[in-house]
């Protein structure tokens, strides 16, 4: 009787022993201080429980040990508050980490940037190489929320250019959503600055568009928005290059006289008025400048070549001051005298 007494107490010691040590190690792998090696980017897909997750995790390196995460996440009352995403996680990680991480939706930021100027084509282009969105997917989205909030057929000057944050694995539709909500903040601000009423907010992205092609430095932009104004008063064409450029498709660094004359509403050489819509996607300060245009008598303006421009009154001020231009850049070009 007594052997099997010490028997017993010797197995129920072992017992006890093993079960110590398994839960000493159960709580360094769920709570214990764990030396990453790196980070790895995990997606969690909609819809999936709380096994698949443990397993994506083990396949990414950040646990050895899936089932017993898995019995972490039913103890700890995880395994349903799991969210979906894209996620920066150490690997390897406790439990307690990697868990927290998904359940409070710590998703992966991505940030990009879309300068002024850019036509939808271009944007969408940007955001595909830089691994945002598809960009065909992009241009489909934005073209349809825009005849949606605005009634116009193409999303061309609404699509507001500025630095982004945006979840990893965002969506078209988010993407193109973003920016035209960012573009209707930007609008309703500068409108209020501009205290105007009854304005016409396509005709103004139209002019706003083509200050921001003709610009370089912000502080010209309400100049040359007024010689666009004061020439659209007296019933000038515009004569815009950037419009022209617009209408041949590419980018040149110098128009010959044969693209001045393509057959295009798009062409202000050709036609008065503005053109049928937005060149590009203006900024905020091209924006403020079409609201808000410099009152002057100009009528013309040249590039310095420098980013600034040379403004003048009057045919003969403006052929002087391109005459004046042309040789200084030219002199610039020159080789030094010997």
């Amino acid at each position: 009787m007594k052997k099997k007494l010490v028997v017993t107490l010797i197995l129920v010691g072992a017992f006890v022993v093993v079960a110590a040590g398994l839960v000493i190690y159960y709580c360094a792998l769920a709570y214990g201080s764990v030396e990453a090696t790196k980070s790895v980017v995990v997606e969690i897909p909609e819809g999936v429980g709380a096994d698949r997750v443990a397993e994506l995790l083990a396949g990414a390196g950040v646990t050895e040990h899936p089932r017993l995460f898995r019995l972490y996440l039913y103890l700890t009352g995880r395994d349903s508050e799991l969210k979906a995403g894209t996620y920066r996680l150490d690997a390897p990680a406790c439990f307690s980490d990697a868990a927290e991480t998904l359940v409070a939706g710590k998703v992966l930021i991505v940030r990009f940037t879309l300068p002024e100027g850019l036509d939808a084509e271009q944007m969408a282009l940007r955001l595909g190489r830089e691994g945002i969105c598809n960009a065909g997917d992009f241009l489909s989205a934005a073209a349809r929320q825009a005849f949606e909030r605005y009634s116009v057929n193409s999303p061309e000057g609404y699509l507001f250019p500025d630095t982004y944050e945006v979840p990893a694995g965002v969506t078209a539709e988010e993407v193109a959503g973003l920016l035209l909500d960012r573009g209707d903040r930007v609008w309703e601000a500068e409108l209020e600055k501009s205290r105007r009423t009854g304005v016409d907010r396509y005709e103004t992205l139209t002019l706003a568009s083509i200050v921001q092609a003709e610009g370089a430095d912000f502080w010209e932009f309400p100049r040359i928005a007024g010689v666009f104004s004061n020439r659209l008063e007296r019933g000038m064409n515009l004569e815009s290059c950037a419009t022209v450029l617009y209408a041949l498709g590419e980018h040149k660094q110098v128009l010959e006289y044969a693209d001045l004359k393509v057959e295009s509403p798009y062409n202000t050489y050709l036609h008065t008025g503005l053109p049928p819509g937005p060149i590009n996607n203006p900024g905020r300060e091209a924006i403020a400048a079409a609201l808000d245009p410099e009152r002057h008598d100009y009528l013309f303006f040249v590039s310095n070549g420098d980013g600034t421009h040379t403004f003048s009154r009057t045919l003969a001020e403006h052929n002087q001051a391109r005459a004046e231009t042309e040789e200084a850049r030219n002199a610039a070009l020159a080789p030094d005298a010997p």
